[in-house]
Formats: C-alpha cells, structure tokens, sequence
C-alpha cells in the first residue's frame, strides 16, 4: 500500500498516515468523521493530516485487509461507514511501532528562520512575536488537558489513554521550546544585536 501522506515508513504495505489511522482504531471503532477529528488532536500536537487524504486511506487500509467497515444508515443521503482494526491490521501495526523512525521533520517556520535577515526585520520579528504568543495560548491549554488527564489517571502505563497523555506531554515540550526559541529570535530581529537564549525581554 503506498503512502497517501508522501511519507512512506520502512513497512513493505504501510504509509505513515495508515498507521496514525489504525492507532486511533486502538482506541475503538470510529467512523470516517471522527478519525478526521481525532487526527486533530491528540495527534495533531505533533502530526497533522488533510481531511482529503483519510477516506482514500481508510479504502487502502479496507483492501490491504487491515480494517474492516460496517455501513448503516446515516443522518444524510448516505451510508454512514464505521471502522474497526482486524487482527492482520493490529499485527501490523505492532510490527511498525518497534522500527526506528526514518522520517525527517519538515518546519515551514523553521526555513523562514534560516534566511530572516533577507526580509524587513520588523516584520520578522512581528512574525516571531505571534509565533511565541501563540504558543503560549497553546501550552496554557495543553497543560490544562494534561492536569485533566492525570486526575482521570492516564499518567497511569496501564491506563488504556497512557498514549494520548505521552503525546501531550511531548506537545507541551515543544510548546515550550518553540516559545523561548521564537521570543529570542523576535528579540534579536527587533533590537538588531545578540540576545542571550531563553532571557526574558528587556
């Protein structure tokens, strides 16, 4: 099954979003609909999918044997299908889990930074500025989500939520670097001169 994302793994039949889908089906069996919302989060602290490329997903998964569907009817016109994970499909999936990673991550934010003196530096650093105000509406919200976890118990290994608290946690690390990183950076853009890393603003 080749990659519906462009971002194949070192499976022979997988593809990264395959797998992002039947990790959600762990979970339970979901329609269409709700791996798309799902997909935005937990998952989307860290991988983000378009909505066009999960239903032609979930069919390869379908014809790879991988998932099984139930039609019943729906609110619309059309039949509404939901998804469970088969036992080849779970097989799967744990054989993929084990394998290092061999994806590159690929930051759009990041690129800019690289040639941020070619453009206005004001408005670079404006950039910057909202990237780290941004991300500290985010951490105040993720870290309102994990408190809510660990009082549930999903700090918990054996909690069956263990993953989605995991995931946030690597959600809020990275809320947290990306905002010293971005204030620094706006702080450099703005003055013109060398700022310490992870100073306040003076």
């Amino acid at each position: 099954m080749a990659g519906a994302d462009g971002d194949d793994s070192a499976s022979m039949a997988g593809s990264t979003l395959g797998y992002a889908l039947l990790s959600l089906l762990t979970r339970g069996p979901a329609t269409g609909y709700q791996l798309t919302q799902q997909v935005k989060a937990p998952i989307g602290h860290f991988w983000t999918a378009r909505h066009s490329q999960i239903y032609p997903e979930l069919a390869r998964l379908s014809a790879a044997g991988w998932v099984a569907s139930v039609e019943q009817a729906g609110p619309g016109p059309r039949a509404k299908k939901t998804y469970a994970i088969t036992p080849s499909g779970l097989a799967a999936l744990r054989a993929w889990l084990v394998i290092p990673p061999t994806a590159q991550p690929r930051s759009e934010t990041t690129l800019k930074a690289y040639a941020a003196t070619s453009a206005d530096p004001a408005a670079m650093a404006a950039l910057y500025t909202d990237l780290a105000e941004r991300s500290t509406r985010l951490l105040a919200e993720y870290e309102q989500d994990a408190e809510r976890m660990r009082a549930a118990g999903q700090d918990d290994p054996a909690h069956p939520r263990f993953g989605n608290y995991a995931v946030l946690l690597m959600g809020i690390e990275s809320q947290r670097a990306v905002h010293r990183w971005a204030r620094w950076l706006a702080a450099c853009l703005r003055t013109g001169r060398p700022a310490a890393y992870g100073e306040p603003e003076g």
